[in-house]
């Protein structure tokens, strides 16, 4: 109508109401009496309104009232004014180019950019092009457009990256340029299975067309995997990561001078150790590299920084003393190994003592590890509170020794715990790590396997919460680590405890590097990190492997070490691994409209209009009465 659409049509028929005013018009119009006169000279005396004026105000008056009734049904049909755009969306194929560490390998990417432009010239001559590069995060690079020169100038400025590849992220960023259209996808990509493992969000619409270009990679890969110093040794592993054995050189250099060089041999996929003695300065950084001109790049040199720094302190807080117990023992022994002994400086208290600490006493902890909540009092309580306010990170375990009647005090914010604690069967529950890419089990190449020597026999349940996200679960039980937001700060919370009380986590091989990544987690931002992974790195500082200032301090930036894994899915596992959103084009196209009639709100111009003509009917009907 008129080139309105409507979000609620069925409101329409609440139009029909303005017959009502018409038929009471129509069944209610006065006729003045017939009055036989005995004398004519009566008949001046007789008030008798002018017929015409009387009419056509009531005419007005009716106008007036239809107009309100049906600009109120109108208003409820949210009425709005759909776009050329909208109306003829062109179908759009969005071209995903892989820009991963994956893609770096001699002569690849030019492969990968060579099947990005053969997609934009065979895309279809109705469909607008768009382009995304993706790798930890995905950018839309051309939006949709008919200049496909301009999409394949785009292709030809792309460079692959030391980032790793989470197709998850990328197909989210294809969801949101298809919106409000129809189209296709063509991934370019070497279909890497670490790229499955993130647990992000993201889908394609249904009955969207994925096509998938697949890049050849190299035969095998040799990478720099770990890197650590040892007074005047470096030690550097090395990953061979394909069939045929590899026997290569390994230097170690700072700045643009080579100290010390030596041949390494590794078998297939297998790893090693490198001894790299040389007289080190007291500063700078220091890189090792390894000679794989035939695998991939980015992976064949890891940087460490060589500046000493000061050890981060960190309190383990337990409910009793560990003058008379073991309380806290086996975290305080963890974090005593890292890096030497260098890394963290560990204080075990019991809760009274920490809560009696002075302000000086505590000081600017990097992180607490709560162990144990029964004997802190409010003042403790309130401590660590604050201490997560302020941006702190403090870790939560649910053991025999925590009051949960305190818990949300004491880290201000719900834990929402079940009503009982869990004994499971048959020791049958183990830890199972669902975002393999926080942090916290980065020391782990596989580490739902490491995890599954946990077994626990105690938890409490963790019940859902929101802004809660999951880190890893029991098996076929409930949540095993959780992490929340508290303002500025972060808790984590382990359902279980780590005092070999409810479970056997200490005496497993895997507790020691958990306990380690935790604590460095914990302490971000409050400790001298030196090294870091893309894309975790501090702000203003380049994604790029090599010695980077972070304002004044010198920082190493490392690729990710399961990006140098070249195992890849083949083409029906990548198509059927992506997820698909319900229902397709006509949940698109109400989203369009509801858009649409958002930004327009036409129903208020009507309401307005609707009040002006009550308003108007109610003055023109006071003057008749």
């Amino acid at each position: 109508m008129f080139g309105l659409s409507f979000l609620y049509p069925l409101f329409l028929v609440g139009a029909a109401a303005v017959a009502i005013p018409v038929l009471l018009h129509l069944f209610r119009r006065k006729t003045d009496a017939v009055v036989e006169f005995p004398a004519v000279r009566l008949l001046g005396k007789a008030p008798v309104e002018r017929h015409r004026r009387r009419r056509l105000r009531e005419l007005i008056l009716l106008a007036l009232r239809v107009t309100a009734l049906a600009l109120l049904a109108l208003a409820f049909a949210r009425p709005y004014m759909p776009t050329v755009s909208a109306v003829v969306a062109a179908p759009v194929t969005v071209v995903a180019l892989d820009t991963s560490l994956s893609l770096s390998a001699p002569g690849q990417f030019e492969r990968a950019r060579e099947m990005a432009r053969e997609a934009v010239r065979t895309a279809p001559s109705s469909h607008t092009v768009a382009l995304v590069t993706f790798a930890d995060s995905a950018t839309l690079v051309v939006p949709p457009t008919t200049d496909r020169g301009g999409v394949v100038a785009g292709i030809d400025q792309s460079q692959p990256s030391a980032g790793g590849t989470r197709f998850r992220t990328a197909f989210a960023r294809l969801a949101e340029t298809l919106v409000g259209g129809e189209g296709r996808i063509v991934v370019v990509t070497d279909l890497q299975q670490a790229g499955w493992e993130a647990s992000d969000e993201g889908a394609v619409p249904e009955g969207v067309e994925v096509q998938v270009l697949e890049v050849a990679g190299p035969a095998g890969n040799v990478a720099v995997t770990a890197v650590r110093r040892e007074d005047n040794v470096i030690v550097a592993g090395v990953h061979n990561f394909g069939v045929a054995r590899f026997r290569a050189p390994v230097s170690l250099r700072v700045g643009d001078k080579e100290l010390i060089r030596q041949t390494v041999e590794v078998g297939p996929q297998a790893a090693t150790e490198v001894r790299l003695a040389a007289a080190l300065p007291a500063r700078g950084g220091a890189e090792v590299r390894v000679d794989d001109a035939a695998g991939y790049q980015y992976d064949n040199s890891r940087f460490l920084i060589l500046d000493p720094r000061s050890a981060v302190p960190v309190f383990i807080v337990t409910a009793e003393s560990p003058a008379a117990s073991n309380a806290g023992l086996y975290v305080e022994r963890a974090l005593a190994v890292a890096d030497q002994g260098r890394a963290f400086s560990p204080r075990v208290l019991d809760g009274r003592a920490f809560s009696a600490l002075s302000e000086g006493e505590f000081g600017q902890p990097g992180a607490i590890f709560l162990l144990g909540t029964s004997t802190l009092d409010r003042a403790g309580r309130e401590r660590v509170a604050g201490f997560l306010r302020a941006g702190g990170r403090v870790l939560l375990t649910l053991g025999p020794d925590v009051d949960a009647a305190t818990l949300a005090d004491t880290v201000g914010v719900s834990v929402n715990l079940g009503a009982d604690i869990e004994e499971p069967r048959a020791r049958s529950v183990t830890l199972v790590a669902t975002d393999t890419r926080h942090p916290i089990f980065r020391p782990f190449v596989n580490p739902t396997g490491a995890l599954g020597d946990v077994y626990v026999e105690r938890y409490w349940r963790l019940n859902e919460e929101a802004g809660r996200t999951v880190l890893a679960r029991f098996s076929g039980a409930g949540d095993a680590l959780v992490e929340q937001a508290v303002e500025h700060g972060r808790v984590l919370i382990f359902a279980s405890d780590l005092e070999n009380r409810w479970n056997r986590f200490p005496l497993t091989p895997a507790f020691v590097p958990w306990v380690i990544e935790t604590a460095r987690y914990l302490a971000q931002g409050r400790d001298e990190r030196q090294a870091f992974t893309v894309p975790d790195v501090p702000a203003g500082v380049s994604l790029t492997p090599g010695v980077h200032q972070a304002g004044e301090r010198t920082v190493a930036v490392n690729p990710d070490v399961r990006e140098s894994n070249p195992a890849r899915t083949t083409t029906d596992e990548f198509v059927s691994a992506i997820s698909r959103l319900n229902p397709v084009a006509a949940t698109r196209a109400d989203a369009v409209a509801r858009d649409q009639e958002e930004r327009q709100r036409l129903w208020q111009v009507g309401l307005l209009v609707m009040f002006l003509a009550l308003a108007g009917e109610g003055v023109i009907g006071r003057r008749a009465t």
